[in-house]
């Protein structure tokens, strides 16, 4: 008789997932492990199955779908070294990096798209005021690892290497156009320049049913320059009743992107430690968590 084909693996446990797999974790569960709701995971899972499922092989079986976002969840809100993803999911290390580049690459193929997109027009933004606002700027130091090529590029202006997120943000706090990348030693108005953001809004691209007479603009901080796009308080002085009204307007407004930053980091906390993963993969992974960031919050999961 034939004799069965055996699998070939090294024995690990995975009894964490089947907990989760049991249905024995409750809401606060859920959140604290993975930084979303089950109903969130399922809808993650139906959209990115396609692209982050394997097949089995003669040697062995396929990480199903749903443990691949697992770990990967886990993995960017855990912000803990590559042996504890192995330890707790029962694969190994090398596994747990393809599976999380795998992921990350499909989030940002599949759902940045969707999620991460510019208002049809300012009052989509969801500013009260001022009038024609539709966006917040602001840039987020992510720290990381000294790179080996140009490391003194990506020192930054306090003291450590970094690479920026710039993101423009809507009244939700959600992020509707993010570029990632450029050194920490960049400034604000530099990384700006360098941005897709920059080239799309000098060539009226950003928003182009924008009404002459009822322009539509961004505010940054005094770090940005000054555009006919966008917009940023006047400097403190002898300020007209109607400059110290926008500046106070403002200074209301921009204490969403401050907000935004300060989720993003609490959910995926990967981005708040010194980050080791290749510089090379970085803007990917920190895409991807914008994404997600903006997935949670429009699906009701506050964390």
């Amino acid at each position: 008789p034939a004799r069965e084909r055996r699998l070939w693996s090294k024995a690990r446990s995975s009894a964490f997932w089947d907990t989760v797999r049991a249905k024995a974790f409750g809401p606060g569960e859920w959140a604290e492990n993975f930084r979303l709701g089950p109903a969130t995971f399922d809808y993650l899972c139906g959209r990115l199955r396609a692209a982050i499922q394997r097949r089995d092989t003669n040697m062995r079986r396929a990480i199903p779908a749903e443990v691949r976002l697992a770990m990967t969840l886990w993995r960017l809100g855990a912000c803990t070294e590559y042996r504890a993803v192995e330890q707790q999911f029962g694969v190994s290390r090398s596994t747990v990096c393809k599976i999380l580049r795998d992921v990350c690459e499909a989030v940002v193929a599949i759902l940045t798209p969707a999620y991460v997109a510019a208002p049809a027009a300012a009052r989509a933004a969801g500013f009260p005021a001022p009038p024609g606002l539709a966006g917040v700027l602001g840039a987020l130091h992510i720290p990381i690892r000294a790179p080996n090529e140009n490391a003194a590029g990506y020192f930054n202006r306090r003291g450590w290497h970094s690479v920026v997120l710039q993101a423009a943000v809507d009244a939700r706090g959600c992020f509707w156009d993010v570029d990632v990348g450029c050194p920490g030693r960049q400034t604000d108005a530099q990384v700006l320049r360098a941005s897709a953001l920059y080239r799309r809004a000098q060539t009226g691209e950003l928003f182009p049913g924008a009404a002459r007479d009822a322009p539509v603009y961004l505010l940054g901080g005094p770090s940005y320059p000054l555009l006919p796009w966008l917009m940023r308080p006047y400097r403190a002085g002898q300020l007209t009743p109607a400059q110290r009204r926008f500046n106070e307007y403002a200074a209301a407004a921009r204490t969403v992107v401050g907000v935004a930053f300060g989720r993003l980091k609490g959910r995926w906390r990967c981005l708040q430690k010194r980050n080791d993963t290749d510089v090379s993969f970085l803007p990917t992974l920190i895409a991807a968590c914008s994404t997600l960031h903006n997935v949670c919050e429009m699906h009701g999961d506050v964390f």
